[in-house]
């Protein structure tokens, strides 16, 4: 073989080889948790569980919100426990907040929008508290007009954008009945909106391959009777029928893990794209697994995580 084919084979070896290093390099996988713990033999068992998942590799860390039973006190002390749980752990932790948090702590003697005031200041005041600066988050309180949500934020991943937005169960805490709830809903359903609407734009114009909208919340895709995620879900189907890449809706709130395609258009036409997750929860403790390759149609898949030996 003369030197000249030699070095063209071995070109197209280097070349191939590179090729598959950079598909490799593209995946990655993260856990998906939430609604989780509810008691001192949950806390263990999931403290086992993300003690397990330190050695794998995982990108980031999801909690869907709710790392408290709805009876448990909305106190200081119950919060750092979390948070130090969270700042202990190896990788990012993309947290939202859920209701038992805060919309439900009146149930237990607290002031929901204090509770939340104060979700805000131990979990995302920091960046570096979750090592969201380690994904390099966008949070939308950058910008001045919505200065107080800085548990709304974005970031990308091999192109794959995610998008985190506070929606809540509980109705979204839209009472009716409660004037300083509604308030509070009117002012984040607004700042929602703007950041989704931002982020949506972002993804269309950057044709990233595929798109997680992490939020706490089950807004009842099927139905979508409830007052308070109106608003949300028609912003998803303006987005769906623009971007017809994949789009997953990682939640939690009603504690049953599914996957599957229950939203519609006006028509009453499944969105094929659009895929709905929801993780374990209270009294399961497990994950879920989700592989990301932006180079499959797909983009998204999902599979379990247990405990061993469990």
């Amino acid at each position: 073989m003369n030197n000249k084919k030699f070095l063209g084979i071995l070109g197209a070896a280097l070349l191939t080889l590179t090729q598959a290093a950079n598909a490799q390099d593209s995946r990655f996988r993260f856990l998906a948790t939430g609604d989780l713990p509810y008691s001192p033999d949950q806390d263990v068992t999931y403290r086992r569980l993300l003690k397990q998942s330190e050695s794998e590799d995982f990108t980031f860390l999801v909690h869907v919100g709710d790392f408290k039973a709805q009876s448990a006190p909305c106190s200081d002390e119950e919060f750092r426990r979390i948070r130090d749980l969270f700042q202990a752990y190896p990788k990012p932790v993309v947290y939202t907040p859920g209701d038992n948090e805060w919309t439900d702590c009146h149930g237990v003697g607290a002031d929901p929008v204090e509770r939340l005031d104060r979700l805000r200041d131990l979990f995302f005041k920091n960046p570096k508290t979750l090592r969201l600066d380690q994904l390099n988050a966008q949070h939308q309180s950058l910008d001045p007009k919505h200065s107080t949500y800085v548990e709304n934020y974005r970031f990308s991943k091999s192109g794959v954008l995610f998008i985190v937005v506070h929606v809540v169960g509980s109705g979204n805490n839209y009472r009716a009945d409660h004037l300083p709830s509604m308030k509070e809903f009117k002012s984040r359903n607004v700042a929602n909106l703007a950041f989704m609407k931002e982020s949506f734009a972002e993804a269309i114009a950057t044709d990233a391959p595929g798109v997680a909208v992490v939020i706490h919340a089950n807004p009842d895709f099927e139905n979508g009777n409830s007052e308070g995620f109106k608003d949300f879900l028609a912003a998803m189907r303006g987005f769906l029928s623009e971007y017809h890449k994949p789009v997953v809706c990682i939640h939690g709130d009603t504690h049953y893990y599914r996957i599957d395609k229950p939203f519609r258009n006006s028509s009453g036409k499944t969105y094929m794209h659009f895929t709905r997750m929801e993780v374990f929860g209270s009294p399961n403790v497990a994950g879920v697994v989700v592989s990301v390759d932006p180079k499959d149609p797909q983009v998204f898949s999902y599979r379990p995580y247990y405990l061993k030996g469990e």
